[in-house]
Formats: structure tokens, C-alpha cells, sequence
């Protein structure tokens, strides 16, 4: 009888091991969906993995990535990791820093990319832009262009925007990093 109550002991400490990864990920999506740390359409950056909510299960979580990828995240790690929500605050900044020669004009190239900027419908209005030398290195300095853009569809536009901001430098004459001047 020792023995029969041992094995089932053994058995059920077996089945509880097994089992602590499947509950967790159901404590843990219940969690998700009582708190709303975030929502099917938010964009979030978890476990590595940028992209779009897509579902929401008790025990996992989908999300599509930027490039069509289906990513099965179980719902224990997103509830024990770092979860960076894009989507919350409905926009984001964009940075670019650009490096130029002491030779280039800064005040030109400011002008232009403030009239790029200012041209552009993409960019929101408000937080305002930035537009400043960053770095000073000995064989140029550092231009930052600070811009916000609406979370979704932030990709799309920082691609539109940093053509836009490419063209209007090189009609206006400014060589861009690694191209000599003619």
C-alpha cells in the first residue's frame, strides 16, 4: 500500500511538472486579458518580435509581424517580459541623424529639411520638430532630424519621408554622406 501511494504521488508531482507551463500560460492570459496591457491592433515589440496583435487566447498570443510572419508568443512570456506597446500614446519619433562635412552649409541644410518637413503631410504638427547638430567629430558634425508620425503606418512614412528629405538635399545642392561634392 506504501508503494501504490508513492507512485501516486510520484505521478501527480509527474502531472503537476508537466502542467505548470500550460497553467501559467493561463494564468497569465487571463491576466493579459483582464489588465489590457494591450489590445488586438495595438503594435508591440515582444520577445524580440515587432508587429500587429492579431488574437488574443487564453494561452498565447499571435502577432503579425511588419513582413506578414504569424508569431505564437505564449501568454507566460509576454506576462514575465519587457511588452514596448507603439500603438498606446498614437504616435512616434522619428530620428535620423545624418553625418556632413565642415564644408556643407548648416544653415542650408537646415532650411531644406525644414521645408521638407513642413511639406510633408505625413508628419503631425505637434510635438513640434527638432532640427540640431548632434556630434562635432574631426571630420564633420552631425545632424539630428527629430520628426512624429503617427503610430500605424510608421514605417511607410519614415520610408516617404527620408526619400523626400534625400531629394530636397540633392537639389539644393547639399552632397549627402559619402558622395562627393561635383
Amino acid at each position: 500500500m506504501t508503494v501504490f501511494a508513492a507512485l501516486i504521488g510520484a505521478l501527480g508531482v509527474a502531472a503537476g511538472l508537466a502542467l505548470s507551463g500550460t497553467l501559467q500560460n493561463f494564468a497569465s492570459g487571463v491576466l493579459i486579458l483582464m489588465l489590457k496591457p494591450f489590445r488586438v491592433g495595438d503594435n508591440i515589440i515582444a520577445q524580440g518580435q515587432e508587429g500587429t496583435v492579431t488574437n488574443i487566447a487564453i494561452f498565447y498570443t499571435t502577432v503579425t509581424t511588419f513582413d506578414n510572419r504569424s508569431v505564437v508568443i505564449p501568454n507566460g512570456k509576454l506576462s514575465n517580459e519587457v511588452i514596448i506597446n507603439i500603438s498606446t500614446k498614437g504616435s512616434r519619433r522619428l530620428d535620423i541623424e545624418i553625418k556632413f562635412s565642415y564644408g556643407i552649409d548648416y544653415d542650408q541644410l537646415a532650411k531644406l529639411a525644414i521645408q521638407t518637413i513642413n511639406d510633408s503631410s505625413d508628419l503631425l504638427k505637434e510635438p513640434t520638430h527638432r532640427i540640431g547638430i548632434s556630434l562635432l567629430e574631426e571630420t564633420g558634425y552631425k545632424v539630428m532630424i527629430s520628426v512624429w508620425l503617427k503610430s500605424h503606418g510608421f514605417n511607410d512614412a519614415k520610408l516617404l519621408f527620408q526619400e523626400k528629405l534625400m531629394d530636397a538635399f540633392k537639389k539644393g545642392g547639399i552632397p549627402l554622406p559619402g558622395v562627393a561634392p561635383k
